[in-house]
């Protein structure tokens, strides 16, 4: 009777079971008190004969599952390479030769717009002045005299015309009166031209005394300096390095088909170190580099901390069009030769194992496509606890993957 009460309450608990549980159960129920005393002992055993004969497991293990949701895309974020420059760099030089009597800056000086770093000795284009400046004196008096004469030989031409008019003077005595104008304004020709002459001199010499100073262009740092006093200098050889700090540029290479997406005057993300800032899109060069096959996006920002020459990261969201599906990372799980597979829960809450290609993943879910239709419930977490073929209670998660 004992044995018999132990079977039938062990029957209801494998009704699911095969054959084979049967065959043990038959050969363990002789009527004897000493088996009826060790069926319950022998339990474990016949469950473990059960499961490597059929390879399922009990019903009662609880999983959380998500629906799949079919997606037509899915969106990134890329990081692209670059350098930050200076937006205005110059090679300051003179551009006569001589030699030099000041350098005023040093290396990492800041300096203003238009403030002298360098001068060259000068001392013999201050004499030439002065001697321009003399003649130029020298060529105005020769035009006030040049002036008068005119003036006095016009005034005695119209004198004579009125008395020839009127017979009082000789045909030759006007003729001497008019040819005499016309000498004196002929005078005040060439005296003007002495003059601006003399004049352009002045300026030409003004000017060299300007190329002798070399004055910044713009407001920066000294980033090179290559003379020093007394050194001699050809004309144009570089002797200072300016660059401009209050405006700076990020070069980044970007592929082809991302130039499209490329808005000019919108920001984008520029990283460095721990610092992001926002940099301006400037323009996108239209070369393509032949090596790399990107073309070079200019980026303006402010932020000084970022020091020039410096390694810059451009991060920028991309939509991918590939259809596929979004999975928490806890669902997947590691197949043979490498592949991925996720396990899902069928209509009779059976477990059964689907292969997976992951096309993207970011933080704890990833974007994969495989064998997978729209509804299917897909195994969230605990994948470790089970197989395939086992029965399980499917219980809807209380989190959602989305495509946001």
């Amino acid at each position: 009777m004992c044995a018999l009460l132990t079977f039938n309450a062990f029957f209801r608990l494998l009704s699911n079971s095969e054959k084979l549980i049967h065959r043990i159960l038959r050969a363990l129920m002789p009527d004897n008190l000493f088996v009826c005393r060790h069926v319950a002992s022998a339990l474990p055993l016949i469950a473990a004969l059960w499961l490597s004969a059929s390879g399922s497991v009990w019903a009662d293990l609880t999983v959380t599952y998500i629906t799949a949701t079919p997606e037509a895309s899915y969106r990134t974020s890329r990081v692209y390479a670059g350098t930050s420059k200076a937006a205005r760099r110059a090679e300051l030089g003179f551009k006569r030769g001589g030699e030099i009597s000041v350098v005023a800056v040093d290396l990492g000086d800041t300096v203003a717009a238009g403030q002298v770093v360098a001068r060259l000795d000068a001392r013999g284009l201050g004499s030439d002045l002065r001697q321009a400046q003399s003649e130029q004196a020298l060529a105005e008096a020769n035009r006030q005299v040049a002036t008068a004469q005119k003036k006095l030989a016009a005034n005695t031409e119209r004198r004579i015309r009125a008395m020839r008019a009127r017979g009082h003077v000789s045909q030759q005595a006007f003729d001497e009166a008019n040819l005499k104008m016309q000498a004196s304004t002929a005078q005040l020709s060439v005296a003007r031209a002495a003059l601006k002459r003399a004049e352009a001199t002045v300026d030409a010499i003004k000017v060299q005394l300007s190329e002798a100073v070399i004055r910044a262009p713009f407001a920066g740092v000294i980033q090179a300096r290559y003379v020093d006093e007394g050194s001699q200098i050809t004309p144009g050889a570089p002797a200072l390095v300016l660059v401009e700090t209050s405006l700076r540029e990020a070069h980044v290479g970007v592929p082809e088909s991302v130039v499209l997406g490329l808005t000019a005057g919108q920001s984008y993300p520029i990283r460095w170190q721990g610092i992001e800032v926002a940099a301006l899109l400037r323009s996108v060069l239209p070369e393509v580099d032949p090596n790399t096959r990107t073309a070079t996006a200019v980026f303006t920002f402010t932020d000084q901390r970022i020091p020039l020459g410096a390694v810059l990261e451009l991060a920028l969201d991309e939509r991918v069009a590939s259809e596929g599906f979004w999975v928490p990372l806890s669902a997947l799980t590691a197949m043979d030769r490498g592949l991925w597979g996720l396990f899902i829960v069928d209509a009779e809450n059976t477990v059964q194992r689907r292969l997976v290609e992951i096309l993207h993943h970011e933080g704890d879910r990833a974007f994969v496509r495989g064998l997978l239709t729209p509804q299917d419930r897909i195994v969230a977490t605990g994948t470790q606890r089970i197989v395939q073929g086992q029965r399980v209670l499917p219980v809807a998660a209380e989190f959602a993957i989305s495509a946001s």
